[in-house]
Order: C-alpha cells, then sequence, then structure tokens
C-alpha cells in the first residue's frame, strides 16, 4: 500500500497527468491511501490544534476584524501560537508525506490545524500570513475538521503542497484582507 501511494505521488507530481481529471475521480488506490493515513491525520491535527489553543493567544483586535471579513463563523475561538519552530508529524507515513510534498521545509512560516494557528517568532508581523491562516480556518469551518483534512491530503498527493487548490486559496485571497 505504501509503495503503491509513493508510486502514485511520483507519477502525479511528474506533470504528466491531468490532476483536476484524478482529484475528480480519485482512483481507488489513492482513495485508500488517503484513509489509511485519514486517522493518524486527524489526531496529529487535533493534537496541534490543542497545543495551539493551550500555548497561543487569542486574536487581538485588528485580526479579530480580519476574521470577520474573511467570514469566520467563531473567530473567538481562533489561538495563535507563536514558536520558533512548526510542529513536524512524527507519523512515519505523514512524516514522509510532508517531506515528499513540499509540506515541510525550512521556508514553512506557518500553519493552520482547525481553530489553532502556529506561526514562526520571526513572521509575528506578518499581516498577510496571518490573513492566509485564517482562510485555512474558513476552510476547516465550511469542510468540517475530517473533511478538510482528507481534502487536504488528497490536493497534497495529487498537486503536491504549493499547487493544492486550498494553498491556492488562501494565497490569492490573502492580500484581500491586509
Amino acid at each position: 500500500m505504501r509503495l503503491a501511494c509513493i508510486l502514485m505521488f511520483t507519477l502525479l507530481i511528474s506533470g504528466c497527468i491531468n490532476r483536476d481529471e484524478i482529484y475528480a475521480n480519485p482512483p481507488a488506490k489513492l482513495t485508500e491511501s488517503i484513509n489509511a493515513i485519514l486517522p493518524a491525520a486527524t489526531e496529529y491535527v487535533k493534537q496541534q490544534e490543542k497545543i495551539a489553543q493551550e500555548k497561543g493567544q487569542p486574536l487581538n483586535k485588528q485580526a479579530l476584524a480580519i476574521a470577520k471579513r474573511i467570514g469566520i463563523k467563531h473567530p473567538e475561538k481562533v489561538h495563535v501560537y507563536y514558536s520558533n519552530t512548526l510542529p513536524f508529524p512524527t507519523d512515519p507515513t505523514l512524516a514522509q508525506l510532508a517531506k515528499k510534498s513540499g509540506y515541510a521545509g525550512p521556508n514553512m512560516a506557518g500553519y493552520t490545524y482547525g481553530y489553532g494557528i502556529w506561526i514562526k517568532n520571526k513572521e509575528r508581523d506578518n499581516r498577510e500570513l496571518l490573513a492566509h491562516e485564517l482562510i485555512h480556518v474558513r476552510q476547516f469551518e465550511q469542510r468540517g475538521v475530517q473533511e478538510q483534512i482528507r481534502q487536504y491530503l488528497m490536493q497534497i498527493y495529487i498537486y503536491g503542497y504549493n499547487s493544492t487548490p486550498l494553498e491556492i486559496e488562501a494565497y490569492s485571497e490573502a492580500k484581500n484582507y491586509i
């Protein structure tokens, strides 16, 4: 199963396949792979959200205004945790996916896990990044945690991190809210 997943991922990022068609009708093996790692991914997201909720701070007045303009239904639930490092999955399959897809790396500045946002300390004043992460909060609210994770994993496998529709949406909209 793991080898099939890696082979599928390699084919998908090679550029010789219509990714939109695959996303619309994912192969059974890919769906099985996503379903196999979904419990570990869900647990990971919930753990990181909990840490951000406990160690982070609620949105300030300015960030609350941005969150409301973005369309977040419950901006009061959002906490931002500023840290020197960002979390990385310990599950071997999730870790491998994070490395291969471009999800993890030294240039990453922030991640969103439900209502918990992690941002590197050096990006503390980056309002566009905060808006980007708040758009991910809206995506979580719209889909629910489980479906957001499923779609995000599917998109990472098919498009690679930088080209996922969820990331493109967040990147393209963020500048409208700063």
